[in-house]
């Protein structure tokens, strides 16, 4: 698995700033290397378990993190969110409560 690393650059130091014309600096985040980041949700109507299939291509299993959210209409938030299975083509997540009427959001994330 690659690293992924970030560091902030200022963006006025690439000009000639002199002395009584100096900017306050604005900073930007760079990435260095790749990352393939997908985010999505899965829907739940009285079920405890969930599959999400990826619209992107992993070429290594991906970092998964989930968590519940409460919808309107829908039943407390209040579950344990957990992942079963992960390939590199889907995620099947469970929740807590077998009558689960909500939201799982999540963020798939992969470096090479």
């Amino acid at each position: 698995m690659g690293v992924i690393k970030f560091r902030k650059r200022n963006r006025n130091r690439y000009r000639k700033v002199y002395p009584f014309l100096r900017r306050k600096p604005i900073y930007e985040t760079i990435l260095e290397g790749s990352a393939n980041i997908e985010v999505g949700y899965i829907d739940y109507s009285n079920t405890d378990t969930g599959t999400y299939n990826f619209t992107s291509t992993f070429t290594t299993v991906p970092i998964v993190t989930a968590t519940s959210v409460e919808t309107p209409g829908g039943s407390s938030a209040n579950v344990n969110v957990y992942i079963e299975t992960i390939t590199l083509t889907e995620v099947q997540i469970r929740v807590s409560d077998a009558n689960f009427i909500g939201r799982v959001h999540l963020h798939a994330i992969s470096s090479s």
